[in-house]
């Protein structure tokens, strides 16, 4: 699990870090699961992604989950995961 991003760049080199250690070892892969933060009501993570672009960015990866934390509450959320659910 790679949790509460808020840079994407950072995620994308713990993803390639994930598929690298699998790969090298010859292990099967285990799922993934990415869990991003939205950092305001607009919708966007630290580095400035909305929330398709956010997934856009992880999607490659091919995560068995991706979400968000709830940095924003459960109610200011709904929309953000609304959106996510369209698109994943």
């Amino acid at each position: 699990m790679i949790e509460t991003i808020f840079d994407t760049l950072n995620a994308r080199a713990a993803i390639f870090a994930y598929i690298t250690y699998f790969e090298e070892c010859g292990l099967e892969k285990l799922p993934l699961i990415l869990s991003g933060t939205i950092i305001d009501a607009a919708g966007r993570t630290l580095s400035g992604q909305n929330t398709e672009a956010f997934y856009i960015s992880v999607a490659n990866a091919k995560p068995f989950c991706v979400g968000f934390n709830c940095a924003l509450g459960a109610t200011a959320m709904h929309p953000f995961m609304q959106r996510l659910a369209k698109i994943a």
